[in-house]
């Protein structure tokens, strides 16, 4: 199973986020989102997740 990663960089749009929802029914593909609008980050964890992802997106 492929893994895509996610990073969000500003709050997403109502169409984005619906965009999203519509990727994660793709039945072979693992999505992981990271939020960095939360206020608190693991950027040892983001790196991680960039690293073995398959693919990365940023909103």
């Amino acid at each position: 199973m492929k893994t895509q990663l996610h990073i969000v960089t500003r709050p997403l749009e109502a169409s984005k986020v619906e965009l999203l929802e519509a990727i994660r029914l793709e039945p072979d593909l693992e999505v992981r989102v990271v939020d960095l609008t939360a206020s608190v980050q693991d950027y040892r964890e983001l790196v991680e997740a960039i690293f073995t992802a398959d693919s990365v997106v940023t909103w």
